[in-house]
This record gives C-alpha cells, sequence and structure tokens, in this order.
C-alpha cells in the first residue's frame, strides 16, 4: 500500500561556537511529528518523538513558542535514532512525504549530511522527489501570492485546528487534516465560494467584507 506521510519539525536555535563548525546550521530538530494516511486520504496511524540536539539549546523564546522544555529533551534520542524509528514506522512502504513549507524537508537534509548518517539508510528522506510542499499548492488554490501560514489555509479550507500550534505531531495532524478536504474536493474554494455566494444571495449595500467580518465572529 502506497501511503502518505505528513511531516512537521520543530527547531530550536544553534549558538554559534568555534568547536561546532561542522555544524553550520542556525537551527537543529528537537521534535518530529508524522502522520501517515492511506490512499483516501484517511489518517491510519501517527509517530512522534522529541530529539536531543547535538548542538543547540532551548531557549525562552522557544519553549514558549512549542512549549518543549530540556527536560523534554533531555533523554530523548539523537536524530539519527529518532529517523530510524520513524522509517521502521514507515515499515518498507512505498511513501510520499509532505510538509508545509520546504523547511521541514531542507532541515532532515542538512542535518543528515551535518551529522554524518549513512545517506544509504535514509535515503528514502533525501530524495527530493519523494516531497510534496503543500504549502504553495494552497496559495494556489486560494489565489494568494504569498506563502500562507497554515492557520489561514486551515481557516480558508474551513477546517476547524485542533490542539496547540508548534507541537509537531499537532501540526503533522492538522496539516494532514488541511491536505485530505482539498484533495478530496479539488474544485472548490471553500470559504471564499460560500462568501461569493453568500454575498450573491445578500441585499444591496452588504459587502464582502462585512460578510467576513460576520463569519470570524461565528468563528470565535
Amino acid at each position: 500500500m502506497k501511503v502518505k506521510i505528513v511531516i512537521d519539525v520543530e527547531m530550536c536555535l544553534v549558538q554559534k561556537s568555534y568547536e561546532w563548525k561542522d555544524y553550520p546550521y542556525e537551527h537543529e530538530i528537537i521534535q518530529i511529528g508524522a502522520v501517515m494516511m492511506d490512499e483516501e486520504y484517511e489518517i491510519v496511524d501517527e509517530f512522534s518523538s522529541f530529539v536531543n540536539p547535538q548542538y543547540g539549546r532551548i531557549d525562552h523564546f522557544i519553549r514558549k513558542l512549542t512549549g518543549i522544555s530540556e527536560k523534554d529533551i533531555v533523554e530523548a534520542p539523537p536524530l539519527e535514532e529518532v529517523l530510524r524509528q520513524m522509517l521502521a514506522w514507515i515499515g518498507g512502504r512505498e511513501a510520499v512525504f509532505y510538509s508545509w513549507s520546504v523547511t521541514d524537508y531542507k532541515q532532515i537534509v542538512r542535518e543528515i549530511h551535518a551529522k554524518g548518517m549513512d545517506e544509504g539508510e535514509m535515503a528514502v528522506l533525501l530524495e527530493k522527489d519523494h516531497w510534496v510542499d503543500y504549502q504553495p499548492e494552497a496559495g494556489k488554490r486560494f489565489d494568494k501570492r504569498w506563502r500562507l501560514a497554515l492557520e489561514d489555509a486551515l481557516m480558508l479550507a474551513e477546517v476547524e485546528p485542533e490542539g496547540k500550534q508548534h507541537d509537531g505531531l499537532v501540526d503533522a495532524r492538522n496539516t494532514a487534516r488541511l491536505i485530505a478536504k482539498m484533495e478530496r474536493n479539488p474544485d472548490s474554494h471553500f470559504l471564499q465560494d460560500r462568501l461569493q455566494e453568500e454575498k450573491n444571495d445578500a441585499p444591496l449595500g452588504t459587502s464582502l467584507g462585512s460578510l467576513l467580518k460576520q463569519y470570524n465572529g461565528i468563528q470565535k
């Protein structure tokens, strides 16, 4: 069975140090969340693990943003072990990887190279053709020229977000729910279509902007 794997990573900052010159990047992964979907876009399994970073530390900003603390990662496995666990979870199935922005793919690739992992073992994660960046796909659907935040895309697709943002598993699950709805309804623009219908049915003098305000008020 071919599966779809939606991945989200959370990262911390790396303080520059001469002794870490072999790791030239500003961020390091501290959590991976992943959701497995079948060919019908049904969620069939989940994977989540904290990661013990080799170079970075969790500062106040990252702790507040993600809710991840030093005690969460201090006994967590290193990235190489977490990636092995995730590949074992996928279990050799043919997989397509989805992420919200290309950043997650790039960070995984950077750390595989910089930390000297076995590239043959990690080959399925390194192959760019196996990855789909869904952020620009959503932007095209909603006619947005800028790169949409996940929370904005969820709102436009009328998908109620679950859980707290910036948790790897929560964001992966919400991204999967968004992908499922959009792929199952390829011709729909969701909120834009419904607001346009309401505008067409509204009395003269009612603006699209006022309808959108009404919608936002209902959502709150």
